[in-house]
């Protein structure tokens, strides 16, 4: 082989490793690309229902101002058409400047986008109290924040305004099975894991609020 031979096919060998090396680069660009894009989907993603589930509050909201419900049953009005759920409530903490549409159901796929009232204890404003259960690291995640004698608003689907103050605020073993709730008193119950620290769903303790009607 001589020198002209070996030279084609070192520079043979050097196209090839460039153009592997490009290759690689590109590769690792599109890769870096969609892991940005899956990153910043997740914030867009929870920013885009929260303000459908806020449109469709205020659309069952408006339904039932424009319907003549003699019975005073709500219009469920879903965030968006596949929906298993529906908004029934928004709280308000007062001190916290800070409010929420509660979603009805205590289901996962429910608690993904929104707090939810938990069956039986999801009708506002009646002589049950009203549990509502949510994600400490998400959208439960100030409860943290509340302290005792704050004043919680809720307003019901019909518009209906309730005041209540936070008198307990309790830290429960959920394998106990007892929660400091009786069946009879027309309370606002909000319940979320603890520590609020704590990381995944394996957490054994449960940071109960209850508040009492004014």
């Amino acid at each position: 082989m001589n020198n002209s031979d070996n030279m084609d096919k070192d520079i043979g060998n050097n196209v090839t490793r460039k153009r592997s090396t490009t290759l690689m680069a590109i590769g690792l660009l599109i890769i870096g690309a969609l892991l940005s894009i899956q990153a910043s989907w997740l914030p867009a993603k929870a920013w885009l229902s929260q303000q459908l589930i806020q449109r469709s509050w205020q659309q069952s909201m408006l339904a039932q101002e424009n319907t003549a419900n003699v019975n005073n049953k709500q219009i469920a009005i879903k965030p968006w058409p596949w929906a298993d759920t529906f908004p029934i409530a928004e709280l308000v903490f007062q001190r916290l400047d800070k409010s929420l549409v509660v979603l009805n159901g205590g289901d996962p796929t429910t608690l993904a986008f929104s707090a939810g009232a938990i069956a039986p204890f999801n009708q506002a404003n009646s002589t049950k109290p009203f549990v509502v259960a949510g994600h400490r690291d998400s959208h439960f995640s100030f409860l943290k924040e509340v302290a005792m004698k704050d004043i919680i608003s809720l307003t019901d689907a019909q518009g209906r305004d309730q005041l209540y103050q936070v008198e307990r605020i309790d830290i429960v073993d959920a394998t106990s099975g007892q929660l400091p709730l009786r069946a009879d008193e027309s309370n606002l119950v909000l319940i979320t894991c603890y520590p609020f620290e704590g990381l995944g769903n394996d957490a054994s303790e449960r940071y109960v609020i209850t508040a009492s009607a004014l």
